[in-house]
């Protein structure tokens, strides 16, 4: 593990006393997988790691061997880690997969059951607000896979899979549905999943474990934009949206259902000619901050938001590696943890006060693509 001593303990002298212990998942790559972008990427990850976070710092903990668990959620009250399987092919059949693993007080992980998910390259899954079902974006084939869950968390097996149709304007990236993650609505009511290859949210009416396709309240981004992942602000009004293909965010105003379009704002500085795709966005706890990431470029974009929900630009931070696949900023807001999927590291920074970020160390990792943290 490399570290940057000197920021470090600058960092330990302005505090008073030390950070809460916290734990971190991390999903990696472990085999070699064709994305939408043609190129094969050969994965170097070991699986599933749990991980200490403290004083800015990343651990190893356990470890635990999955195929391709490229993107994880985690239920802290039932201690079970939901992962997908990133695959074409998965127990012998077409699709990708969905592991559930329990884990214990000491870290100790096990793999409880594992599933088809009738839908290729899952990349997105996350838990429903009440813990009845798992939402899981299958990009290849471009369909939602919902999974039942008991009161334990135990996936039944039993599954609805609703199938994306269509294509947009991008001759390669946009030739048929790419569903890329699963948002849901504060409410709970809705659940949106931005598909990439339809420029179009598709949106999913929630009734305890019934789900629903709601055409009526899908929603259009200009063509070509190819958006991929979404937040809600800390007041559950603004949603901002980020496009892979535009390399843009775009903020909406939500009100019972209904998105109105406000604006859009470019990821990218003035002038920068290099190609660029777009990742993650996420908000900072507090609701000042969002923070975008660049494939190309290689960095976050910090805006402020403000009192109405509009973005103002504050800068770029390089992201210490290659291709920020994914990142996390910790539940009291004071890190932005950085996982570069191209150059194997994680780099670790700290929020200053006016949004910018600092960088308090890194370390070496293969193939991270996602990260989770939890206390």
């Amino acid at each position: 593990m490399k570290n940057n001593e000197g920021m470090i303990y600058e960092y330990k002298r302005e505090r008073n006393g030390k950070d809460m212990k916290q734990y971190l998942c991390i999903g990696t790559y472990t085999e070699p997988i064709l994305f939408g972008t043609g190129e094969v990427f050969q994965g170097k990850g070991k699986g599933i790691s749990l991980c200490v976070f403290e004083e800015g710092e990343i651990r190893k903990w356990k470890e635990l061997e999955v195929c391709n668990p490229s993107f994880v959620c985690i239920d802290e009250k039932r201690k079970r880690i939901y992962a997908v399987n990133e695959r074409k092919e998965y127990l012998g059949r077409f699709g990708g997969g969905v592991t559930e693993i329990s884990y214990n007080e000491e870290g100790s992980m096990k793999v409880e059951s594992t599933y088809n998910t009738e839908g290729t390259d899952p990349c997105h899954i996350i838990l429903s607000p009440d813990g009845s079902f798992l939402a899981i974006a299958n990009f290849a084939s471009g369909a939602l896979s919902i999974f039942e869950l008991e009161e334990s968390g135990a996936m039944t097996g039993e599954r609805k899979v609703f199938r994306h149709e269509g294509r947009s304007v991008h001759p390669i990236r946009q030739k048929g549905p790419h569903a890329h993650s699963a948002v849901f609505s504060p409410d709970g009511r809705y659940l949106y999943v931005p598909d990439l290859g339809l420029d179009l949210v598709k949106a999913y009416t929630c009734r305890g474990k019934e789900v629903e396709a709601a055409p009526e309240s899908d929603f259009a981004v200009p063509a070509g934009s190819g958006p991929r992942f979404g937040e809600f602000g800390k007041d559950g009004h603004h949603f901002y949206l980020i496009h892979e293909i535009a390399s843009q965010v775009m903020h909406f105003y939500y009100d019972n259902g209904k998105m109105v379009p406000r604006e859009t704002v470019s990821t990218l500085p003035d002038g920068f000619s290099g190609e660029n795709i777009c990742s993650d966005l996420h908000i900072t706890p507090d609701g000042r901050y969002l923070y975008a990431s660049n494939r190309g470029h290689d960095s976050l974009a910090c805006c402020r938001i403000l009192e109405d929900g509009s973005l103002d630009l504050v800068g770029w931070q390089e992201s210490g590696g290659r291709t920020p696949r994914n990142f996390c900023i910790d539940p009291r807001g004071k890190y932005v943890l950085v996982g570069n999927q191209d150059s194997d590291n994680i780099v670790v920074f700290r929020i200053l006060e006016d949004g910018r970020l600092k960088e308090v160390s890194r370390c070496d990792w293969g193939s991270p693509v996602c990260i989770r943290m939890f206390p």
